[in-house]
């Protein structure tokens, strides 16, 4: 074989840098499959050697677009809907800019060999049952395919899904298409294709149940005259020919026996290999007993007595396909051949006209039974009305991008107004290639039950290939947004118990129609304009109880009991209630991992875990704290427990759900009551001079502990109990001064140094705090001889300042001076924030540059003026940099030691040896690879340049405060904090 070397000598005209980069790394891409595949080489060089890249043609005359990173990030709204991971990579939802949509499949890794491979295939095959590729991106280390969307899935996921009959003619139609694709690639195509990994899995299925073959990242070209041999093992367990483990040698007739493989698939509705039963073996041996020795096998849906004849031609059909000799397999041309006879016979046999049953084309088959007698016999006209398309696109200024207000895994959601409406309307454009099943449930089930706490549905469109649901506009968004999303707003305790007693009330109501609703989450909790809690989307629920092998519902919040048995109860809703109540006590994710490929913890047993403790306070939001009555925190922990046991029969029913909660609900109000809602006059003690004097024995410098350009820090005691005295005149105006006093006094949080009273007397302004004895943070991490901090004393710390932060943010405050010489530690290292600043607007200009030393400058806050709480997320990202490197930030005067430079070394190397090389000295060796590695991307997200693109400190705590869960799970030893290699095989 000859090896290609293309050179770019100088760039092509019209090209500007970027291109000109990224035609020489898809060059250098090409190039990798020239190697290989010779008889493509010619038209491959007359491919790459074109100078526009974005005008690149296949022979089959559709233009594959050639997209930019921008074009890619775009249409797939940064990466966020994932469709499906493989070997090579990740698909993800996508949508061009005329509104249809795609998947793109980003690939990882060191794959250009297989990118290549794909593109030069896909240029090859012009087929209608091959999914078709619209484009590619090629750029530094990113390797993107668009395609086109299926999203009705692969043939294993419906095969394999009890709930959904498929008749014999699907199947069969199924089978041909694939055989007839196959058929085409080895036969018809100028160079041979050999797929090398047909299974169900592979193969996708479009809106009407049309077969497509997919993924050809181990496919190989050969030319047709010729054997391949490869040491590299291709395709998967159960569908792989044992010859070509024996000898390596790959044809076409690789295909034909995962080809045969996927026929018995079909015919018996089991997967080719379960728990080490490998249903393909034992297929072949019963049938050499003839083709009668298979019939206890097939699936009992379709084994009936008139379609046995077409049953026992395709078992034979797979048996020869299955041959342990190649050349007694049949080519694919045959088998496509006897299918279609097959098909024929099957429509004379059964004397009826072949009919989709998955294929409701909107526009010439009539809705399903159920649908029908919806309309006519329950749906009055005021209750349930049927829009036309027009009428849609009317109502959302023709699908307008601006009036889009969500969109998940089934659909899109826009805000519209239907014409004779005063109020908004919510407008679901469900993917009709997805979700043909749900549509309906979801109709039948929400036009027959209305209650005050379900979204009411006001009507349908079937129209125009569109499946289309108008609901009342819920203008408070959901639960999930208030909790987790960006423009969330703290909610009272009050209001969250509300909120849980209205969505108990709606599942209750369920429960009572026969109804089990399986889609519980945060997401699926609406909030009307009132604040009322309205659960939305049934179409999952189920009126049985029968076992289903697909378990519906989110990972999270589905009943473990449920996973195991298959047979969903009212208490698989009960255990997603519990999970949505700890969600909304802690707002925190109801399920974690720390490491990509370790096990997740659930919130579940974090909330146990603390609560045996007796350290609740860890779960509590930190918005919450020091409002919360715990009395209503006791009670309703213990509902959320109780409804999350594993059995379902120890978990409560909704109606003792809801009354718990209305005690819960009880004892906060009668807590709020009992304060006055009037603050006191005087929100701390106020000193005397004279006093301050006396403490400090006239501001005498020995008992001076920290001097800065305008404050003086001064520690003693009053009434036996120790105090910091903090000297502020040179800071603060006295409006700002009484400003902070107000705000600061107000505040009680475990992780806040406590402010017992001022002194305004004098023309002096002192602060008067409780003393914390084990002095502040940057004393631990360097230049004293203070003991060194362990990796879980830290990790608490961060945690506890992180949780502190939160809580100020919850307040809409922000701390204005966070880092280590801010963070105190009392003698149990518990960290204490302490100096919080107000805003610099209300600030005099000399006061403001006391925030702006040592570093910790947001360089947003340096362009803007404004400090945000992403400014205090920034400085908190330096903060863990100290904690994790033991050094200042910006102190050492060598550029490599400063902890800037090590940031930016760290995110390019990305090595846990680089890492562990600059981590403090005490702790190298110490810290399990992946939470070092885990810790030190935290704190890079919080340094990035713009606050847009900062987590919310929320997000951060979350982040820090599930990886110190782990640390107490027993899985750390307590002198290092160093996961422990059992601990590490447990956690996958």
């Amino acid at each position: 074989m000859k090896l290609c070397v293309i050179s770019l000598c100088s760039r092509p005209i019209g090209l500007d840098a970027c291109a000109h980069a990224r035609m020489a790394l898809e060059l250098e891409v090409y190039t990798v499959v020239i190697k290989e595949e010779e008889s493509s080489r010619s038209k491959v060089m007359e491919l790459i050697q074109e100078a526009d890249r974005s005008k690149w043609m296949v022979h089959s005359n559709h233009s594959i677009r050639c997209f930019t990173q921008g074009d890619i990030e775009r249409m797939s709204n940064n990466y966020r809907t994932s469709l499906g991971r493989g070997a090579f990579g990740e698909v993800y939802e996508g949508v061009l800019e005329d509104g249809s949509m795609v998947a793109v499949k980003r690939l990882i890794g060191s794959v250009k060999e297989q990118f290549a491979k794909e593109l030069i295939i896909h240029r090859e095959i012009n087929h209608k049952n091959v999914v078709r590729l619209i484009g590619y991106c090629v750029e530094e280390n990113v390797l993107v395919l668009v395609m086109e969307y299926i999203a009705n899935g692969n043939l294993n996921d419906v095969l394999h899904d009890d709930s959904r009959p498929i008749p014999l003619d699907i199947r069969l139609r199924i089978a041909i298409e694939c055989a007839e694709a196959l058929a085409y690639m080895h036969s018809h195509m100028y160079t041979q294709v050999i797929h090398g990994d047909i299974k169900p899995g592979n193969i996708l299925l479009d809106s009407n149940f049309h077969a497509k073959l997919s993924d050809f990242g181990i496919s190989r070209v050969v030319n047709t005259d010729k054997t391949l041999y490869t040491n590299n093992v291709i395709g998967s367990i159960g569908y792989m020919d044992p010859l070509f483990s024996l000898d390596g040698r790959l044809t076409v007739k690789y295909d034909v026996y995962s080809f045969g493989a996927v026929l018995v698939e079909l015919i018996t509705r089991k997967k080719a290999v379960v728990e080490n039963v490998n249903n393909v073996y034992a297929f072949s041996n019963a049938l050499t007993r003839g083709v009668r020795g298979v019939r206890e096998m097939l699936d009992v849906d379709i084994a009936r007595k008139n379609n046995m004849k077409v049953l026992e031609g395709v078992a034979k059909l797979a048996g020869e396909c299955l041959r342990m000799d190649r050349d007694k397999r049949p080519g694919m041309i045959v088998v496509a051949e006897r299918l279609r006879v097959l098909q024929k016979s099957s429509y004379q046999d059964q004397g009826w006209q072949r009919v989709d049953l998955f294929s409701w084309a909107w526009k010439s088959i009539p809705a399903p039974a159920a649908l029908v007698n919806i309309q006519a016999n329950i749906l009055p006209s005021d209750v349930c009305r049927q829009f036309s398309f027009a009428e849609m696109k009317s109502a959302t200024n023709n699908f307008d991008n601006s009036l889009l207000v969500g969109k998940g895994g089934s659909g899109r959601v826009y805000c519209g107004q239907i014409n004779g409406r005063k109020t908004n309307v919510a407008i679901k454009c469900m993917y009709t290639d997805t979700v043909v099943n749900e549509f309906y449930t979801e109709i039948e089930m929400m036009s027959k039950h209305r209650h005050r706490n379900l979204v009411p549905l006001i009507g349908y469109c079937i129209e125009e290939d569109a499946m289309i649901l108008v609901y009342d506009y819920m203008a408070s968004g959901s639960l999930h947004g208030h909790l987790h999303g960006e423009q969330k707003l703290p909610l009272s305790w009050k209001q969250r118990i509300e909120i849980c007693i209205g969505a108990g009330h709606g599942l209750r109501y369920l429960h009572e129609q026969q109804i089990i609703y399986l889609n519980l989450k945060m997401k699926n909790i609406l909030l009307d304009e009132e604040w009322v809690a309205k659960i939305t989307d049934l179409s999952l629920s189920r009126t049985g109880t029968s076992v289903k092998t697909r378990v519906a519902g989110t990972h999270g919040y589905i009943d473990p009991e449920y996973l195991i048995t298959g047979r969903p109860t009212e208490k698989s809703d009960v255990y997603s209630f519990g999970v949505v109540l700890l969600e909304t006590l802690s707002a925190q994710r109801p399920y974690y991992s720390i490491c990509q490929d370790e096990q997740g913890h659930s919130l579940s047993s974090w909330t146990l875990r603390c609560k045996e403790e007796g350290n609740l306070d860890q779960i509590v939001d930190p918005c919450l704290m020091g409002i919360i009555n715990l009395w209503s925190l006791n009670k309703f922990v213990e509902i959320a427990l109780k409804c999350v046991a594993l059995k379902g029969i120890d978990r409560p029913s909704m109606g003792d759900v809801i009354s718990d909660l209305e005690h819960a609900l009880q004892w906060q109000e009668s807590a709020d009551a009992s304060e006055s809602s009037i603050l006191p006059s005087r929100l701390c003690r106020q000193f005397w001079f004279a006093e301050m004097e006396a403490v400090t024995n006239y501001f005498d410098k020995s008992l001076l502990i920290d001097s800065g350009s305008f404050d003086r820090v001064y520690h003693s005691q009053i009434d036996g109990v120790a105090i910091t005295l903090v000297d502020v005149t040179h800071v603060y105006s006295v409006c700002a001064f009484h400003g902070l006093i107000e705000i600061t006094s107000k505040l009680v949080h475990d992780h806040l140094v406590p402010l017992i009273g001022y002194c305004d007397e004098q023309e002096m302004m002192l602060l008067v705090y409780e003393y914390v004895a084990g002095g502040n943070l940057s004393e631990h991490l360097y230049g004293t001889r203070k003991p060194p901090l362990n990796w879980i004393q830290r990790m608490e710390i961060c945690v506890g300042v992180a949780r502190g932060l939160c809580y100020l943010h919850g307040w809409q405050l922000t701390h204005g001076a966070v880092r280590t010489s801010n963070i105190l530690l009392d003698e149990e290292c518990l960290a204490k924030i302490t100096n919080l600043a107000l805003p610099p607007n209300l600030l005099d200009n000399q006061a403001s540059k006391v925030h702006e030393t040592d570093g910790y400058i947001d360089p947003e806050y340096l362009h803007t003026g404004v400090h945000t709480e992403k400014s205090d997320v920034y400085c908190f990202g330096l903060v863990l940099l100290e904690v994790l490197f033991g050094r200042p930030v910006i102190k050492h005067q060598r550029l490599e030691e400063q902890i800037a430079w090590l940031l930016i070394r760290g995110v390019q190397q990305q090595t846990l040896d680089y890492l562990d090389q600059n981590v403090d000295p005490f702790l190298r060796g110490k810290i399990n690879p992946q939470f070092l590695k885990k810790f030190f991307r935290t704190a890079a997200k919080c340094l990035a340049e713009k606050g847009i693109h900062r987590p919310s400190m929320r997000d951060v705590m979350s982040d820090l405060q599930y990886a110190h869960f782990s640390l107490k799970l027993g899985w750390i030893t307590d002198d290092s904090g160093c996961m422990s290699d059992d601990a590490m095989d447990e956690g996958r």
